[in-house]
Parts: C-alpha cells; structure tokens; sequence
C-alpha cells in the first residue's frame, strides 16, 4: 500500500538500510507502524467513495486527514505514535460507514431487511453455499474454510475477516464493503467468482 515506500524514501530520508545498516533497526521497527497508518488510510479511502450524508464525509476526511499527517511525522514521533489509539476514531467511523451503507443497500437497492450482525463468528469450515447474506457484518469472522460457494455476498463488511482456504467459487462479492487484497489472495475461487472493481482476481485461482 506504499507503507514501505513512504518509510524509505520520506521518514529516512532516501536511505537504504542496506547501505545504511546503522538505521535498519529503527527503520525495521517503523514500518509496522506506517503499515497500520497506511492500511487505516485505504479503510478510510474506501468509506469515502461511497454515497454518504455530508456529516459523515467531513468526519472521514478529518480522519483521512489526520492519518495522513501522522506519515509525515518522523521516526521517533512514529514509534512514540499509540496505535492502538489511532485506531479506535478509525473503528468508530468505518462501523458508521458500515450501518450507513448496508441499511441503504438494504432499503433502496436490494429491498430487504438488513442483513444481521455476526461480528466474531465462528463459521470455521460451516456450509454456506448459496446462502444469500446480502449486507450481513462478518467484520472479524472466522471463515476458515468456510464454503461459500455461489453465496450472494454484495454489501457484506468483511473488515478483519479470515478467508483462508474459504470457496468463494461462483459467489458474488461485487458490492462487499472493506475486502482486502490479502484477504481474497488467502481464499479459494474461480471466474464466476465476483469481486469488487479494485480487487484483482488472484492467479492460483482455478479456471
């Protein structure tokens, strides 16, 4: 997400760790940080290019805002940063933008009831194919080899679910809030998979 380009090229100033082993300690213990920034920075990104009421868009720009300047900070004031902190503001306004969607999903697109909460389950290995769990909150599920195989996934909140090994053959995740890159690399699927535009179809995928 550029974390690593930000921490050499900006915070270290263009130095190497290679050619500069004094700093590769400090630098190595920055990049974390800068990586949680940054992946905070892509959440928020998202939020943003949904249809939103205007007092949630200011928040989330403040917010985007603020990330943004913690980058530019240098090394010592990253690594002095409480991540921890940084994040709960972040949670807090990426589960506005969550409830704020899948409810207009739910009532202006789908005409639906909204999908329910399963914050944290554990539906390690559950048989869920076909399953239609149209703006469901899975943030945090375990779905660890979970077969969601043709499962009408749109509008689901996947923030911080596993998906190792889960079959998402044929299931259509073209609307699903907040999917990472990483989470789908992790998961099994086909082309008749269907992923969101800036997810890209990973290449161990079957045909």
């Amino acid at each position: 997400m550029g974390a690593g380009q930000k921490v050499s090229q900006v915070t270290f100033n263009g130095q190497s760790w290679q050619e500069h082993p004094e700093v590769a300690e400090k630098m190595f213990r920055v990049f974390p940080v800068m990586e949680q920034l940054y992946e905070m920075i892509a959440f928020i990104a998202e939020a943003l290019t949904y249809e939103l009421s205007h007092s949630l868009q200011n928040k989330l720009n403040k917010q985007l805002e603020k990330l943004q300047s913690f980058t530019d900070m240098d090394a010592d004031s990253l690594l002095s940063l409480n991540i921890v902190e940084c994040r709960i503001p972040v949670n807090e306004l990426l589960l506005e933008t969550s409830e704020y969607i899948r409810s207009e999903l739910s009532s202006k697109v789908f005409a639906i009831k909204k999908g329910k909460k399963y914050r944290g389950v554990d539906w390690v290995g559950k048989n869920l194919t076909g399953k239609d769990l149209r703006t469901t909150d899975l943030r945090g599920a375990y779905l660890i080899a979970a077969d969601l195989r043709n499962s009408d996934l749109r509008g689901v909140d996947f923030i911080g679910a596993d998906l190792r090994d889960a079959n998402l053959n044929g299931a259509n995740l073209s609307t699903s809030m907040f999917l990472t890159q990483m989470q789908v690399n992790s998961a099994k699927g086909n082309d008749k998979t269907i992923l969101p535009a800036h997810i890209q179809k990973p290449f161990h995928w079957i045909n």
